[in-house]
């Protein structure tokens, strides 16, 4: 393919500068927060040959210039959320999780939040102008409030009440109540999997395998370009204990965009329909095969374009032999894939009538060639009739094109270390009748199993009641990871803070554990001291304890009762007895906020016995980047950060070289650390300091395109491993043409 071949599908992909249709000025919603995937059930046959149900927590707010309608159904215009969990392996980023019914948001609790000051209308049929609200896990696993994807118009953001699934109810009421609009019953049997996002049993199970999960926010009457904040995605590690799923956060925190953004070693772009219709997504990953050949692997988010695909077609040189056709969509269902097929200069993959590309769905496409990957537009036919044009077309990889530059990440930085940790629940809590210490010394703490014992609580009761607050004064200074105290603030629902700005939220939220003021989350969960039992204050000149006596869950009459205990020489102790592991979610743990890492979902129980050390502040690895990318004629910057302060030395090593699989250096005495490439050339620097830059210069030549170069650094900076050295992330550099 030709440059000029390039350069002539750009108009094509620039679009309108138009909004679509129905787009109202100022509306503007983001999706801020996606968190908290619990787990609702399971049905089928026995482990792992079930499916399981699961919902997630988002929390949005209005930084536009006018209000949101959020008006209940049957009522249509309010904010709609879809559901989306995907998995990495074996080469692929693929939707593991059923089409799933989408939340329908039936009214906004208007609090100041991420977006400023809330401007409360004094309705929930609204959100105000900079006001927020959430929804938790279990309220978006509500099914009354879950409704069909195809029922929604994602480019529009509209939805017709009538004769749709509410209408209509689950079981169907019949005609003609079943088209009137007016809301029947939805389902509530005993299936506990039904309606909710759903995945196969079989799939959570993937060794070495990568896990993701996200929203996508939907309002009618969003213009395209206030739609950057509407998708949201993080990462979690599925696991079964025997009787239920837990799918805790780990360490790939939360950001905005396609889900497969987190395909590592992929290209991601986008195209849309003008101002007709909305966007696919397309990500490709390029492997050598050797011999000359070459696996191309495509995945399509279609993100919110109405009319759907119904053919992928990938250009291909006139030379290239094409074979290994590979399709994969979201069933099990064989007589419905898409074929794959040459057809002239084109690999054509069609879809069968029945099965086009929806909205809020990712299909994979693949096949092996003989002709090394170029840049190059890639074409998504519509499946049904619409405004707009006929079809979308996408920048990718294919092969044959001009010669891109790419810069990819591999592996990950080793020797981190976190300052936090938390187990969260949503059922199955098990740390009822046992004990956890943390020792504060050198700054950090260190977590073990409870050196002290409950004590029957005879002090202040504290008068808290639902969703409350109160300050106690400490007979000593407190030192805690990143300061001191003489002050706690102690919140009904089961957390103590130095400061007064965690407020007094019941729903348990990782996010809000690792972004706000430090705190100790002993029970973090609704309860409601004000129906039951009470929290109370004793203290010592040595020790100050804080203790929930018999407290009920909010709505519950099951005692809960704990303690936690601060010593003046800065050690906590948090004891539990008795407990009520029903309603909302639980979530133990500490973290010194301020926007701390996110280490993962830990389990307290299992790995208490032999307990685990944090850090004073986060350590994520030192991490190697580009400052572009490697296109012939240029010069760029390999920049190494993070290099932990007191380092003697960073060397940055470039080869033509890849070890596929990476070396394991633990017996060179760098446990978790892996080497990626040779040693061709190194770049030294002593005493580096916090960054270390090094100049590539790209020789002017176009017979260095096509030219891999792999980079890694590495520090001497002990303690963090036996040996002192520590590993980046290593970069395959492409070079390319452009």
């Amino acid at each position: 393919m030709k440059n000029a071949s390039l350069l002539a599908i750009v108009p094509l992909l620039a679009g309108s500068l138009l909004a679509q249709a129905n787009t109202v000025p100022g509306l503007d919603g983001r999706l801020d927060l996606v968190d908290n995937l619990d787990y609702y059930g399971r049905r089928g046959a026995a482990y792992p040959n079930g499916e399981a149900g699961m919902a997630m927590l988002n929390e949005m707010c209005n930084p536009g210039t006018v209000v949101i309608p959020w008006q209940a159904a049957m009522q249509p215009n309010h904010p709609k959320f879809g559901f989306l969990i995907v998995r990495e392996s074996n080469g692929r980023m693929e939707q593991i999780s059923d089409r799933s019914y989408c939340k329908h948001a039936f009214t906004s609790t208007n609090y100041s939040g991420p977006c400023g000051t809330c401007q409360n209308p004094g309705t929930g049929s609204v959100m105000g102008i900079h006001c927020a609200d959430t929804y938790g896990s279990g309220n978006n696993a509500d099914r009354n409030w879950l409704g069909p994807a195809d029922e929604i118009d994602p480019w529009l953001g509209t939805w017709n009440p009538i004769g749709s699934y509410f209408d209509q109810g689950d079981p169907n009421v019949g005609a003609p109540n079943n088209s009137d609009g007016v809301r029947s019953p939805s389902y509530n049997g005993p299936d506990d999997v039904k309606n909710r996002v759903t995945v196969k049993e079989t799939d959570l199970i993937t060794p070495g395998a990568n896990y993701f999960y996200g929203i996508h926010l939907l309002h009618q009457g969003e213009a395209l370009a206030n739609r950057g904040y509407n998708l949201a995605s993080r990462g979690f590690s599925p696991s079964w204990n025997g009787s239920s799923w837990s799918f805790g956060n780990n360490s790939v925190g939360m950001v905005w965009g396609s889900i497969l953004q987190h395909w590592q070693g992929a290209t991601l772009d986008s195209g849309s329909n003008g101002n007709d219709d909305g966007r696919f997504f397309v990500a490709c990953k390029v492997t050598p095969l050797g011999g000359g050949q070459f696996h191309y692997e495509y995945a399509v988010h279609n993100v919110d374009n109405s009319r759907g695909g119904a053919t992928f077609r990938v250009p291909v040189d006139p030379a290239a032999v094409v074979a290994n056709y590979s399709f994969r969509d979201i069933d099990n269902n064989a007589l419905n894939n898409w074929i794959g097929a040459r057809q002239g200069n084109e690999v054509v993959f069609t879809a069968p009538v029945s099965n086009p590309l929806n909205w809020n769905t990712i299909y994979n496409f693949g096949f092996d060639c003989n002709i090394a990957p170029g840049g190059g537009g890639v074409v998504l036919d519509e499946a049904r009739l619409g405004a707009g044009a006929l079809s979308v077309t996408v920048l990718s990889q294919i092969p044959g094109g001009v010669p891109v530059a790419q810069v990819t990440s591999v592996g990950t930085p080793c020797a981190s270390c976190a300052s936090s940790f938390y187990e969260s629940w949503n059922g199955g809590f098990d740390l009822a009748n046992s004990s956890m210490t943390l020792s504060f010394a050198g700054g950090a703490y260190t977590a073990g199993p409870g050196t002290s014992a409950f004590v029957a609580p005879t002090g202040t009761s504290l008068a808290l009641s639902d969703d409350s607050e109160a300050t106690v004064n400490l007979p000593f200074s407190l030192a805690y990871p990143g300061g001191t105290t003489t002050q706690l603030h102690v919140c009904s629902n089961g957390f103590l803070s130095p400061a007064a700005s965690n407020g007094t939220t019941f729903d348990p939220s990782i996010a809000g554990l690792l972004g706000g003021a430090p705190r100790w989350a002993a029970l973090w969960h609704d309860l409601n001291p004000g129906a039951g039992g009470a929290v109370r204050f004793d203290s010592t000149p040595t020790m100050v304890r804080i203790t929930w006596v018999a407290v009920p869950n909010y709505g519950g009459s099951l005692p809960n009762t704990f303690q936690v205990q601060f010593e003046a020489n800065g050690s906590v102790h948090m004891i539990w007895q008795a407990l009520d592991v029903g309603g909302n979610g639980h979530l133990v743990g500490w973290s010194r906020g301020g926007n701390a890492s996110d280490p993962g979902n830990r389990d307290i129980s299992a790995t208490l016995p032999q307990g685990w050390s944090l850090c004073a502040n986060d350590f994520q690895g030192i991490s190697l980047s580009a400052s572009a990318r490697p296109v012939v004629g240029t010069t760029l910057s390999l920049d190494t950060t993070n290099l932990p302060a007191g380092s003697l030395f960073a060397a940055l090593l470039l080869s033509p070289v890849q070890f596929t699989p990476a070396i394991d250096l633990t017996s060179q005495g760098m446990p978790g650390c892996f080497q990626h490439g040779g040693a061709d050339a190194v770049h030294l620097m002593l005493a580096p300091g916090a960054v270390f830059s090094q100049p590539l210069s790209i020789p002017n030549s176009v017979a260095f395109s096509g030219v891999t170069i792999v980079g890694q650094s590495y520090s001497y900076s002990p303690p963090l491993t036996p040996a002192g050295v520590i590993a980046s992330n290593a970069l395959l550099l492409l070079i390319g043409q452009i």
